[in-house]
């Protein structure tokens, strides 16, 4: 008998918890001091949604840390954190505030003024909670896997990105650099003092020197510094001998 009364007592003492953390909350949404009809509100949490009725009342369940995403099209979205302080009112006031207007020639909306930064996981949340209240139509296909992936979506989205690829303009090819380039780039004044043995003056009238064969051009395009490093060992045995 012990053990019996001993589970009864837990099991209701863990239903009496629960039922302490969570419960309907009322309210309304107002924007300067009226009520705002349909606005939708979200729980990101339990994923449930209600909208505001004529008056901007609303009744929706709740628990201690949910999110509450409040969105419309003429007003600005946010999110609530249900704190104990709103989750002990009886009835919680949410002013909103409307979005601004972008006029002709003077840009007035700012993204950075945004209370919010969506995500497309809240996004897909919001969209499952508005199917799971709508009214399904029998044997119509929408488009869309209940609860799942929105094909519709995912293939609108791949072929914008194929018809906005298409407009991008076809890039130039960047033209390899030239000989001098190349090697001012990558060889310093103390390669050809020190490796090449070179004297101070020697040195412009070596460059010139290599210039001259084709296989200079070709290295330079290749890019290869080590190949470009042979080529110029090559040359110097050669400048050396020449009678200047």
């Amino acid at each position: 008998m012990k053990p019996t009364l001993l589970f009864t007592f837990l099991f209701f003492t863990t239903i009496f918890c629960l039922a302490q953390n969570e419960k309907t909350l009322s309210g309304k949404v107002v924007c300067e001091g009226k009520g705002i009809p349909n606005i939708d509100l979200v729980n990101l949490t339990s994923k449930k949604s209600t909208t505001t009725d004529s008056q901007g009342h609303f009744s929706i369940g709740v628990a201690l840390g949910d999110e509450l995403y409040i969105l419309s099209k003429e007003y600005i979205d946010f999110k609530l954190k249900i704190t104990e302080t709103y989750f002990n009112q009886n009835q919680l006031t949410i002013t909103i505030e409307k979005k601004p207007i972008a006029l002709e020639d003077v840009e007035i909306v700012n993204k950075s003024s945004l209370k919010v930064q969506i995500t497309q996981g809240d996004i897909d949340a919001i969209k499952l909670s508005k199917q799971a209240n709508a009214l399904k139509v029998v044997n119509v296909y929408d488009g869309t896997i209940e609860n799942g992936v929105d094909f519709v979506r995912m293939f609108k989205g791949i072929s914008n990105w194929f018809k906005n690829k298409d407009k991008e303009p076809p890039q130039k090819p960047v033209p390899p650099p030239s000989f001098k380039d190349f090697l001012s780039s990558h060889y310093d004044r103390n390669f050809y003092l020190n490796n090449l043995k070179l004297k101070p003056e020697e040195i412009d009238l070596f460059i010139a020197y290599c210039e001259t064969d084709s296989r200079a051009a070709e290295l330079a395009a290749r890019q290869d510094i080590l190949e470009m490093a042979d080529f110029l060992f090559e040359k110097n045995e050669t400048f050396q001998k020449l009678d200047r």
